[in-house]
């Protein structure tokens, strides 16, 4: 058995694969030691690769539980490096970015037998590495309050919150004047040492923390998102844009009050999805109705009335059936909403359930329910509100669930109402929408967000509408 196959064995030895899914997981890397990397580090290419330094393995990685929660960091970093959620391009922000992937995993493994490799690593009583793991003895009063946004549970927010929160914080300051806004990399971060004075060795931090240069491919994509989603959650989610967990069916029984403002943002969003283009007009055909009239004329189409005369005699009114065709129009202007049930927007649910309500019911528009799976809603369910959804966001099923259709059945435009943490497009799933010539329209939840809600769709958005 190689060394490598010597590392594989020892993940899987601290937990079962049947419940982890380590096995599939491990099989799309080729696992190799590199002095590339001071730690470890995650290639994405054509050939993707496991990249361990073994000096380090060897110093800190002495039990399985050890190596395990490594290899688990740097598969978060591909996690969630790819879904543009925590962008990185300082020292300060690889720093925060790291003390939310050791948050999670802390999270996820609560044991001390692998929290241990945390807080073994890095020490309690510096700054910054105090909030790279749970807090100990003589952890810094300045690192508690940040500790507290990490570890404190959902009612912190989403760890997307708890990122942005840390990088505003008074600490995170401190240590940015430390820093100097010094570049990306994954040197050693200066420790506490007075000007002049060199600093002892310092703990460095986990994994490569440079610019992704290769880009993942959609099949790898896909099939980590298959297998990620039979992982356990983290005890909040990361804004609604992560690959989500196991569906579930989720009941949002909220109390719903839309606001008027909502009511005309989504008034306006099915206005511009049913509005008629210059080529599309009702489609006119022929409805054949069957009346029953009463005259004094026989009718001689029918074969029984000589008989029924022979009978009965002459009658002096005849009953008689009557065949008429009306022409008819069939509105083909049928609005397609695609709403988000993820995590990011639970607190929304509701509200735009209950507005959708009247539209639905009324037949103006389909609705379906989306987080990284579509599913169609029915009256029913937007009036109980029950939905499944896996907690997480991808904004590609929606595109394959509407190219899917027939080109006949396919609406003109279809509408995404959305928080705007879906993540960007495939390319290719883009094109294939614009070339079907359809249109986008988003309607955007959640008005006290800090984020660009606009990035993740602008590539194939035609029109944003704020719904608060």
């Amino acid at each position: 058995m190689t060394d490598e196959e010597k590392i594989i064995a020892r993940i899987l030895d601290v937990i079962p694969p049947r419940s982890f899914e380590l096995t599939t997981f491990l099989s799309l890397f080729r696992v190799r030691f590199s002095e590339k990397t001071e730690t470890a580090c995650v290639t994405c290419g054509d050939s993707p690769e496991l990249l361990l330094n073994k000096d380090f393995i060897e110093a800190h990685c002495q039990t399985d539980e050890h190596l395990f929660m490594l290899v688990m960091h740097e598969l978060y970093h591909v996690i969630l490096g790819h879904t543009t959620l925590f962008p990185r391009a300082t020292e300060v922000r690889n720093l925060v970015f790291d003390a939310v992937i050791n948050a999670i995993l802390c999270s996820l493994f609560p044991k001390p037998e692998f929290t241990s490799f945390f807080t073994d690593y890095y020490p309690s009583d510096k700054m910054p590495f105090a909030l790279l793991r749970p807090k100990g003895k003589g952890t810094p009063l300045a690192a508690e309050s940040a500790l507290k946004l990490l570890y404190g549970g959902s009612d912190a927010g989403t760890y997307h919150d708890v990122y942005e929160a840390l990088l505003k914080s008074g600490c995170i300051k401190e240590i940015t004047i430390l820093l100097g806004g010094g570049a990306s990399g994954g040197r050693a971060l200066p420790g506490d040492g007075r000007a002049g004075t060199p600093c002892p060795p310092q703990p460095l931090l986990l994994g490569s923390h440079d610019e992704e240069k290769e880009e993942i491919s959609q099949e790898m994509k896909d099939l980590i998102h298959k297998i990620i989603s039979k992982w356990p959650s983290p005890d909040r989610p990361l804004q609604g844009q992560d690959l989500g967990a196991e569906e579930r069916e989720h009941d949002f029984d909220a109390e719903a009050d839309p606001t008027t403002r909502l009511r005309r943002g989504i008034r306006r969003l099915m206005r511009r999805a049913s509005m008629p283009g210059k080529k599309e007009v009702r489609r006119r055909s022929a409805r054949e109705m069957v009346c029953e009239t009463a005259t004094f004329l026989p009718d001689w189409r029918d074969r029984a009335h000589e008989a029924r005369e022979v009978a009965f005699g002459d009658a002096l009114i005849y009953n008689t059936t009557t065949r008429l065709q009306r022409p008819s129009s069939r509105d083909n202007r049928l609005a397609f909403v695609y709403f988000d049930v993820s995590g990011s927007v639970a607190e929304e649910v509701p509200s735009v359930a209950q507005t959708l309500l009247p539209y639905c019911r009324s037949g103006l528009c389909t609705v379906h329910v989306f987080s990284t799976v579509v599913h169609p809603a029915s009256a029913r369910d937007l009036a109980a509100r029950k939905f499944s959804s896996t907690g997480g966001t991808d904004i590609d099923c929606v595109l394959q669930h509407v190219l899917e259709l027939p080109p006949r059945k396919r609406p003109r435009a279809a509408v995404v109402v959305t928080d705007g943490f879906t993540g960007k497009p495939d390319a290719a799933l883009a094109a294939r929408f614009h070339a079907a010539g359809m249109r986008l329209f988003v309607g955007l939840v959640k008005p006290d967000c800090d984020y660009n809600q606009e990035t993740d769709l602008s590539s194939i958005a035609d029109k944003f509408i704020r719904l608060y």
